[in-house]
């Protein structure tokens, strides 16, 4: 029996130990969603959080570690965003399409995780570059495939994401038009010189994962 008791107190040890690194990680998310990395302090975030500073430097040791773990938070809701359905995409640009509608889409609904990846697109985190790298494997396949007017992938990446944040601030500043989706996916397909991905399923693929989503 003793040895059940002392196992049961190590897992709710572990259990309270998750929870209140979730607690701390929840108030980092929101806190860098308002101010870069370097403008934060240890002080706000425990304070935000409810903890203890003692508290804070056994998750984390220190502010870009903190950093680095809400970036990974958010890298695993774009992946969520994704899902499956960008995987059955084979045209490169349908997934581009799917991918930056679904994005601006999440970040009309939820300003908080907008401004969150406002703030972290500005600094060059894993969370930026990876995004950057899937952006970039499209891109390259329909550049590949003659799809695109626009050669470079560089510039091609810039555009896409030069556009969506932008298009992303404006929606935080004032309301947001109905089909802004739409109008901003037609912006950068121009922009790219982009032949017409097959947007039925685009739009297909959009309203099924909204569906099992809701």
């Amino acid at each position: 029996m003793a040895k059940i008791d002392a196992a049961r107190r190590a897992e709710i040890g572990r259990e309270k130990r998750a929870r209140t690194r979730a607690q701390i990680l929840e108030a980092g998310t929101m806190l860098l969603a308002e101010k870069p990395p370097e403008a934060l302090t240890v002080d706000a975030i425990v304070e935000a959080a409810g903890v203890a500073k003692g508290t804070f430097y056994y998750h984390f040791q220190n502010i870009e570690e903190l950093a680095a773990a809400v970036g990974s938070k958010l890298g695993e809701s774009f992946d969520d965003l994704l899902t499956a359905a960008r995987l059955e995409l084979p045209d490169p640009i349908a997934r581009l399409s799917f991918a930056f509608t679904q994005f601006l889409e999440k970040a009309t609904s939820d300003p908080a995780w907008a401004r969150l990846v406002l703030q972290s697109a500005q600094a060059p985190t894993e969370f930026a570059r990876g995004i950057r790298a899937h952006l970039k494997a499209d891109l390259t396949e329909a550049i590949d495939q003659g799809r695109l007017s626009v050669r470079d992938v560089e510039l091609a990446a810039d555009i896409v994401l030069g556009i969506w944040l932008q298009v992303v601030r404006g929606s935080l500043e004032r309301r947001t038009v109905s089909d802004l989706s739409d109008l901003a996916l037609g912006a950068v397909l121009r922009a790219l010189g982009a032949s017409q991905p097959r947007m039925e399923i685009v739009s297909d693929r959009v309203g099924r994962s909204s569906r099992t989503t809701t």
